[in-house]
């Protein structure tokens, strides 16, 4: 505790000796030639707000998704939803999981109260660590290896560094691939400040369960050292126990970003990270041993540790070409190692039980200690063509390398004589280029639009095995064409009235967990489509889209016997809605209420039309919010109907509680906020929360080093937040 304490006064120091030592600049925004047409430029100026819609400034982008201003969220084609700093204080989340269960068709397991190890699946699509869900940090892959390893078994990002987060869950595949299934999750980070600013911030989170404290601290100075260069410092560190014994954690992320205006047409940012997380992890219970104590732990050898470095360069160039060209150069890269630690029963198979009993007594530790390295370049253009008499075009054209060195072990001691032994051994090698091209036609006047698109997947996987001295070579290949389609019912500057339609193509490469020298079989394939309306006002936002996904041989983990097995053909198919209302007699109140319908089904088997494990037919997300004068106050919740464990959906639960029915739970959380000062250079805010208001007791199945057993989710806890801005 005390160095962890230590290392964020440090930080805090370095910024105040920072700021001492430094000019108080501004940035000339009176320069509009690149600032105006800037993602960056936009993004800096911090009275955007998303949830309002107001009108942003029109930016010239080779991103489909764009800065997720509120003008690009209203016209998307697609299922689309961007959760800000407000929403995620109100509804008092605590981490990056616990923000995204309030988005319809998003569901989280909950395994450490922290955040540390999220589990996130979208429309029925579930996968250990977040396998099927494609998380980008400001538009960069922030997954370990987007081919070879799409799980976030390290997960270097925190929720206090986030401006907000953009949830795409159709329509982006064509530029955002591979591994899109479900969609896009964009993690964005907060901009350098329009003008000097220091911001200092911290959070108490106390559960009710065991009273032990977590505690966070964040750290952030941004300033423009002359017109055109402008950087940002920020540290956060959180410390401290969750809801349950054996879970003390402590993560440490550090992150650095500079923006340079080279002159009226180029621009140049660079992002440095140092992530670090250390964690001890309470694993599932038996049934019987959750009914005496949630807080207790019966795998006292489960443990993680992961470290990552990741940095990005991007470059734009604006060209006097076309109505509005631009060309983005952007590289990036990371390094990062993570190792878990578990108990391991190596007679289990000879005792007729799972190897990850929570009842039985381990022989064994195994760890799974793993390397990465990834780097990626990506060139992108982007130009806008023809005039308001004939069809308009906007072009957008791009490539990417990336090149993964992963290693993959496993290692076992045995606790009787400390023999080590090493079940695998492997390393797989990728060389991935992928070019991809789309043209958004607009016709009668820009109201429809139409944007065929098409994109090229190659990636060469060499998979070594050292335990066999094996070698296999895969090379996949996959063609994935798109189509968004959209008609404004109304053009008005006041409100949209869009109708939406979209189909792709999505792939999921063989990853490095099921290759094992078995050629392709590994591949995942699916086709995404939507169709849906949205309608958009000064005070209100309503969007309802109905959903398909063909998924084409989907793998399943089977921990028992630790493979994966291809249940063949699935279906997703439901329906999304969501609506925000700000009513004009009533300003100082805000409502919203979000549902989701899911029928995720197995086609093919002994099982065929059975429902898909740990996937919820009904979701329901709700928050109201009040302000008077200075204080505000938010009645937030979920709803998410019962599950099952397995293919067979078998409700009595076993004995082990690693299969039988789920309950549905509701949460609620109640958040209190007060500005205490508000001025045109300072800003001091409090906050008090309660999550889990009525103390819902309730558990997900077992999880990844945890397979079996419930895993209890929090409990009440209490939230005290205080945050300075100067």
């Amino acid at each position: 505790m005390v160095i962890f304490f230590k290392r964020s006064a440090l930080c805090l120091a370095l910024l105040c000796i920072y700021q001492q030592s430094s000019a108080d600049v501004t940035p000339a925004s009176k320069k509009t030639s690149s600032k105006t047409h800037s993602d960056s430029a936009i993004n800096h100026q911090a009275e955007t707000q998303i949830p309002s819609f107001t009108a942003a400034p029109i930016i010239v982008t080779a991103e489909t998704l764009g800065d997720s201003s509120a003008n690009q969220v209203k016209a998307f084609a697609g299922n689309r939803t961007v959760i800000d700093n407000d929403f995620i204080e109100k509804t008092v989340s605590n981490s990056i999981d616990g923000a995204l269960q309030f988005i319809p068709g998003v569901k989280i397991d909950d395994e450490t109260g922290t955040g540390v190890l999220p589990n996130i699946s979208i429309r029925g699509l579930h996968a250990s660590r977040s396998g099927q869900a494609q998380f980008l940090m400001d538009g960069i892959p922030l997954t370990l290896a987007p081919y070879g390893h799409t799980g976030q078994s390290i997960f270097p990002a925190t929720l206090d560094n986030l401006e907000r987060i953009d949830v795409v869950r159709g329509g982006a595949a064509i530029q955002y691939g591979p591994n899109n299934v479900g969609g896009v999750i964009n993690l964005i980070t907060k901009p350098i400040a329009k003008d000097t600013q220091t911001e200092i911030g911290t959070n108490l989170t106390v559960f009710e369960q065991n009273g032990k404290p977590l505690t966070s601290l964040y750290a952030r100075h941004s300033r423009w050292l002359n017109d055109d260069f402008g950087v940002q410092l920020e540290a956060n560190g959180i410390k401290g126990d969750s809801f349950r014994d054996h879970s003390e954690t402590e993560i440490t992320n550090l992150q650095a970003k500079a923006l340079w205006y080279i002159d009226d047409n180029q621009e140049l940012e660079g992002f440095l990270q140092y992530y670090d997380a250390d964690t001890e992890m309470s694993g599932a219970l038996s049934p019987a041993a959750y009914e005496q104590d949630v807080g207790k732990s019966q795998r006292p050898f489960e443990a993680y540790q992961g470290k990552s470095t990741r940095w990005h360069a991007k470059y734009k160039n604006y060209l006097d070409f076309g109505d509005e060209a631009v060309l983005d150069l952007t590289t990036f890269g990371h390094h990062a190692t993570r190792n878990f630690e578990w108990g391991f029963n190596s007679q289990a198979n000879k005792q007729g039980v799972h190897w990850a009993d929570p009842a039985i007594v381990a022989d064994s530790l195994r760890t799974s200690p793993r390397e990465f390295t990834v780097y990626g370049v990506e060139p992108k253009f982007s130009v806008k063509l023809g005039d308001s008499k004939n069809i308009k075009h906007h072009l957008i054209s791009g490539m990417r390398y990336v090149n993964e060195d992963i290693d993959y072990k496993l290692t076992q001691t045995k606790f009787a004589d400390g023999t080590t032994t090493t079940p695998r051994d492997w390393n797989l090698q990728t060389d991935a280029w992928a070019a991809y091209l789309s043209d958004e036609m607009s016709f009668l006047d820009e109201r429809l639009k139409v944007t065929p698109g098409i994109r090229y997947e190659n990636a060469k996987m060499t998979f070594n095995d050292a335990g066999n001295n094996t070698q296999t070579d895969n090379t996949i290949t996959e063609w994935l064409p798109g189509l968004t389609t959209s008609y404004a019912l109304n053009k008005s500057d006041d409100n949209l009235w869009l109708i939406y339609a979209n189909a792709q193509k999505s792939l999921r490469t063989p990853q490095i967990a099921n290759i094992r020298g078995i050629g392709e079989e590994g591949s995942e394939l699916a086709w995404n489509y939507e169709i849906g309306t949205r309608y958009t006002t000064d005070n209100l936002q309503a969007n309802l889209g109905l959903y398909r996904i063909d998924f084409k041989d989907q793998l399943q983990w089977n921990s028992a016997e630790q493979s994966f097995d291809n249940v063949g053909r699935t279906l997703h198919q439901g329906l999304e809605t969501a609506i925000t209302y700000s009513p004009k007699t009533f300003k100082n109140l805000d409502v919203g209420l979000s549902y989701n319908y899911l029928d995720a089904t197995l086609k093919e088997g002994k099982d065929k039309g059975n429902q898909l494990p740990y996937s919820s037919p009904h979701q329901l997300g709700w928050h109201a919010s009040y302000k008077h004068q200075d204080y505000n106050a938010t009645l937030s919740g979920v709803y998410y109907d019962k599950a099952y464990a397995d293919n067979a959906n078998k409700v009595v639960e076993s004995k082990d509680g690693g299969i039988g029915e789920t309950p549905a739970y509701q949460v609620w959380n109640l958040s209190l906020q007060k500005t205490l000062q508000d001025t045109k250079n300072e800003k001091l805010s409090v906050q008090f929360g309660i999550n889990n208001l009525f103390d819902e007791q309730y558990y997900f199945r077992g999880i990844d080093t945890s397979p079996v057993g419930r895993y209890p989710a929090p409990g009440r806890s209490y939230k005290l937040g205080l945050n300075y801005q100067f």
